[in-house]
């Protein structure tokens, strides 16, 4: 199991707006002059529930359920995302 981004008393962590961009982009703002490529979101049929993020084309993939994967709870679900959105660098750093 991930562990997210859990405060004590079981609240949840901030995320923010600028995380989710740099995860989406790479960037934490948006370039004086927009964006080559606008940023996008595609929902896709996975098997993991993790989102996923094409830096290259600013596209963040969300997965929604399928035949052969149901959508896990919410509270799963938010322990996901929060892991996904914080890890935000690529390689050693």
């Amino acid at each position: 199991m991930v562990h997210g981004l859990f405060l004590t008393g079981g609240q949840r962590g901030a995320l923010s707006l600028e995380s989710i961009l740099l995860f989406t982009t790479g960037s934490t703002s948006e370039p004086l002059l927009g964006f080559q490529l606008a940023p996008s979101i595609e929902f896709a049929e996975c098997l993991s529930f993790l989102p996923i993020a094409n830096t290259c084309v600013n596209r963040l993939t969300l997965p929604r359920p399928s035949a052969f994967a149901t959508l896990p709870g919410e509270a799963i679900l938010y322990e996901l995302y929060d892991y996904a959105f914080s890890n935000t660098f690529f390689g050693i750093k």
